[in-house]
């Protein structure tokens, strides 16, 4: 009569090693859970994260344009001219002209001589907007003898697009001219010799002819 109470014992010894076998969630020996390691713990360096690329723009250029000679006017006072923009309401905003060296065309008559205007407002450098357009000065020396020339006032033009430079372009043409003024030649009068009164010549006294003597004639 012992040998089912010895057979249950048993089954319960059976069952209860599998319970526990379950419960320990994989665990290693001596009941110690098992942990994933990940491949960053180890090399034991950081895992890289993710990043998305930035969204860069390349910088947009803006159109430009040399002009040779912009369309200026202006009197001369003494030997200093000033500068005014004449090309009425074409510079449209975000336009940009840096005025350069001004020169006179043709060349060896005139030459750039910025001390003639003291300390007036040169024009190299000078930058003209759709807002601001300064008057400023040339001052000028004259080196050759004669002849007309033109003042023509160069720009580097950054527009705000391709077809306010075209406008710009087709503006092109200064109204400033120099004439040369011929040096004057002073007037020699002809010199007058001078004539001396003429001194009558003194001719030596002759003295008388003497007529022969008469020889008495014999009879």
């Amino acid at each position: 009569m012992r040998r089912p109470a010895i057979a249950i014992a048993v089954l319960a010894l059976v069952l209860a090693g599998c319970s526990d076998t379950s419960s320990d969630g994989g665990s290693g020996e001596g009941g110690t859970p098992t942990q994933d390691v990940t491949t960053s713990e180890q090399t034991g360096e950081p895992s890289p994260e993710p990043t998305d690329p930035e969204s860069t723009q390349d910088p947009v250029d803006k159109p430009s344009v040399k002009i040779a000679q912009l369309p200026v006017g202006g009197g001369a006072d003494g030997n200093c001219n000033s500068v005014n923009w004449l090309g009425g309401d074409v510079i449209r905003p975000g336009t940009t002209m840096k005025l350069g060296r001004p020169t006179f065309d043709p060349k060896h008559i005139f030459e750039v001589d910025q001390s003639a205007c003291g300390g007036k407002r040169s024009c190299e450098g000078l930058e003209w907007t759709a807002d601001s357009q300064d008057a400023c000065s040339v001052g000028f020396k004259q080196v050759g003898t004669q002849g007309t020339v033109t003042l023509k006032v160069p720009a580097e033009v950054t527009c705000a697009t391709q077809d306010d430079c075209d406008e710009l372009k087709k503006k092109e043409g200064s109204q400033i001219q120099l004439t040369a003024v011929p040096p004057e030649t002073p007037t020699e009068e002809p010199e007058t010799p001078t004539e001396e009164p003429e001194t009558p010549s003194e001719e030596p006294d002759t003295p008388p002819a003497e007529s022969p003597a008469e020889t008495p004639s014999g009879e």
